[in-house]
Order: C-alpha cells, then structure tokens, then sequence
C-alpha cells in the first residue's frame, strides 16, 4: 500500500537517473534582496529549507579602549547570493522574508551569476587580511590580474587603479558590482592585457 504525502519536499525519483527532478536541473546563483540586518536569519532559513545559499561575511577586529573584539560584517548588506534552479526559484519569490530577486534593468530574467564569481569572493574573503569593499559603479576596463604572492596569490582579477600607487583587484559580482581589495604592485601579475 503506497502513503502519500503532502510536504512540498517530497519529489519522486526518476527510474532513468535515480534523482529527483530538481537534483536533474542544473543550478545557477542569483541575489535575493533582503531585509537590511536579516541576512543571516534568511540564509539559516533558506539552509533549513534545504537550499544552498551564501551570506558573504569578513571577520574585522574592533578596538575599544579596554579591549578587542573579532566581529563578522556583512559584505553586501541586503544580499543573500542562493544556487537554485528554475523550479526553486520560482518558489524563492513566494517567501515573505525576501524582498526580490535581481535582475538586470528592463529584463524580466533574474540575473544568474556564474559559479566562479562566486568562488573568487569566497576566496578572497576567506584569504584577505585587508578589507573588502562592494564598489556598484563600474570600473574602466583594465588589465586581467593574477596575484602571485601573499595570502590572495592565485586569485584572478581585473586591476582598477583608484590611486596612483595603489592598485586595487576587483572581482566582478553579476548584477551588483565588484569586490574590491588593495594589493601591492609587486604582488601582481598582469595575464590580459588590454586590447
């Protein structure tokens, strides 16, 4: 005797690939805005609903006169980056604790973001002593960087010039802009130039 269910999680599996027919679709980031200071309770939210989700965050040391405390800072306030499909991601517009879904100006698409935008960011958070800034201008276009040495070293980019002897790497983030980090001269390597 078969027993049914009525949980929106339950999925049948497929004889021909074993999986259900959302591990079938292939996955894409977007960026869900949210509510400003709710980033983390959306991405344990969204983790409790079994969905992959990504809440960009770098430890920074705040000194106070008797003491030094370690604090987590959200890098994109209001952003919460989730790896879904197109059959969750309709579903993510549905839920109240998300304001919307990015898209690029005058298209009706939710803008996808490729895997290695976000892999770039998660590394240079995770490596970067020094701090990380969201610039949502766009920059000039300027040379592809490889950094080759220090605790960023392998990590590719465009270098944006902001002073003269102070070159930044930005890593370009779909939709939103670029995660910008300042890195000495002689720690970069120039691997495109431009044409």
């Amino acid at each position: 005797m078969e027993t049914k269910t009525n949980s929106p999680h339950t999925h049948s599996i497929t004889p021909v690939n074993g999986t259900d027919g959302r591990e079938a679709l292939p996955k894409h980031w977007i960026a869900a805005l949210v509510k400003v200071r709710n980033e983390k309770a959306v991405g344990k939210k969204l983790k409790d609903l079994h969905i992959e989700n990504y809440v960009p965050t770098q430890l920074e040391y705040h000194q106070w006169s008797d003491r030094k405390k370690k604090v987590e800072r959200i890098v994109i306030p209001m952003i919460v980056f989730v790896r879904t499909d197109k059959v969750t991601e309709k579903q993510l517009i549905t839920y109240s604790f998300i304001n919307k879904i990015l898209s690029y100006p005058g298209e009706r698409n939710f803008a996808a973001i490729p895997d290695n935008q976000i892999e770039r960011l998660k590394f240079m958070l995770k490596q970067s002593e020094a701090l990380i800034e969201m610039h949502d201008r766009i920059f000039k276009t300027g040379e592809f960087v490889r950094i080759v040495r220090g605790p960023l070293k392998g990590l590719e980019g465009e270098l944006c010039r902001v002073q003269a002897e102070k070159p930044m790497v930005a890593v370009q983030i779909e939709c939103l802009g670029y995660a910008c980090v300042c890195i000495e001269k002689s720690d970069i390597m120039v691997i495109k130039k431009v044409s």
